[in-house]
């Protein structure tokens, strides 16, 4: 009698599924972000209040931890808006939304009422200096203490957590908008992506 082998977590189609969704609704929301212009000196005060109003902030999504309840994050977040929910195999999916109004968001997905994942987009307000020559030294197997020795701190876009395994998507932003990520599987850089790098 032979053992039935195990099947990656990466292999089952659930894992692909949330990860679309991550990854879309991501994208769907840089699509739609405001390109934000220098203001003169008269109006840097309403600028600092717009930012203060804000009730979604970076460090408010970086707080949210894996395998928290939909109630715990809604204590610190306050009400989320249900963007989907599904049911497959006893297994409820749901995914909340929490938007600023302004382009910028987060959203936390739940499977039986524990957070796997979360994505945002336009929370940070922060900006790299990130250019080609530096996109060429990140390589694959390197850990973020590595990649941002070399690029700075960069900006937690999505992390989820499925069959003990985590992955997460780092991004940096310059001011100008040119961008890159990098994709660490468990720690490790698996994959990385420019858009626009001189």
């Amino acid at each position: 009698m032979s053992k039935k082998a195990k099947k990656p977590f990466y292999k089952k189609f659930w894992v692909w599924i949330i990860a679309i969704i991550i990854i879309g609704g991501v994208i769907g929301s840089n699509g739609s972000k405001k390109t934000r212009t220098t203001s003169n000196n008269s109006s840097t005060k309403k600028e600092a209040k717009k930012e203060d109003t804000r009730k979604i902030t970076y460090e408010k999504f970086s707080e949210v931890e894996m395998g928290s309840t939909y109630e715990e994050v809604k204590n610190m977040l306050g009400e989320g808006k249900e963007s989907t929910s599904s049911e497959m195999g006893g297994i409820k999916t749901v995914i909340y939304t929490w938007d600023n109004g302004d382009g910028s968001n987060m959203n936390v997905t739940f499977q039986n009422n524990k957070a796997l994942a979360k994505a945002q987009a336009g929370l940070s307000r922060e900006r790299a200096d990130v250019n080609m020559e530096k996109y060429n030294k990140i390589q694959t197997g390197m850990d973020y203490n590595k990649v941002k020795e070399i690029l700075g701190d960069g900006e937690l876009m999505s992390i989820s957590e499925v069959g003990g395994s985590s992955t997460s998507i780092y991004s940096w932003v310059n001011s100008n908008g040119t961008n890159m990520n990098v994709t660490f599987q468990d720690g490790k850089s698996t994959a990385k992506a420019q858009f626009g790098l001189k």
